[in-house]
């Protein structure tokens, strides 16, 4: 068995063992998650032939990486790569990660996300400019309270698909509020989110600890239907 079916078949594994009772996972997303193209930069129209929703992830500074979409399930999105990492997001905000070295395991208060109102307030200030929440991390880091406030939205260009977008920008300010289990220089940090003038995310640029590596997102189907 080589190392793909191997990946192939843990994947699948992983979702019907943990996933019961949900959608099952599109046979056309594993078939692009596992092509040859996975590390590589899709054109505007591959995405626009691919059947199911794909996104480029940026981890660090590793080289980009396309991840689908494998699940919708109580309002998450769940997006696998090659490597079995996913991404668990709500409304764009990522709330859980598996596949990686230091996973992301729980986010708390997720409802009350300003993410979740922010696509109705584009003009103005967020409904909701506070958050606090609590997290655990796989790296013995559990139940740190994170609190973030929201800039008011600002013009921002973006390139993506060989595309110049004109977008909305909402700057997020989080600062960790208890002492660390380890010795930290920084415990103030930003998050980027770039939205369309109609409310709809297309990146972002995320990290949920200050010394995590930063996640830098671009919604490829997203953009290419915007621009169909």
């Amino acid at each position: 068995m080589n190392l793909k079916t191997l990946a192939l078949s843990s994947l699948i594994l992983i979702f019907t063992s943990s996933c019961s009772g949900t959608y099952h996972a599109y046979y056309q997303t594993l078939k692009i998650v596992f092509s040859e193209q996975q590390a590589a930069q899709l054109s505007f129209p591959e995405v626009q032939q691919s059947e199911i929703d794909v996104i480029s992830v940026k981890r660090g500074e590793r080289p980009s990486a396309i991840m689908a979409l494998a699940y919708l399930e109580n309002n998450q999105h769940k997006w696998v790569s090659s490597d079995n990492v996913m991404l668990v997001m709500e409304k764009g905000r990522v709330v859980r990660t598996l596949g990686l070295d230091n996973n992301l395991l729980y986010t708390s208060n997720s409802e009350m996300d300003p993410l979740k109102l922010l696509q109705f307030t584009l003009k103005g200030e967020p409904k909701s400019k506070t958050w606090s929440r609590i997290v655990d991390r796989s790296s013995d880091e559990y139940g740190y309270p994170i609190e973030s406030t929201f800039n008011q939205a600002s013009a921002d260009t973006i390139q993506a698909l060989n595309l110049n977008i004109e977008t909305v920008l909402y700057i997020e300010n989080l600062s960790y509020m208890a002492p660390s289990n380890y010795l930290r220089f920084n415990t103030n940090w930003k998050n980027y989110f770039w939205f369309t003038n109609n409310g709809v995310l297309i990146k972002s640029i995320q990290q949920d600890s200050p010394l995590s590596e930063s996640l830098e997102i671009t919604y490829l189907s997203r953009i290419s239907r915007l621009n169909q």
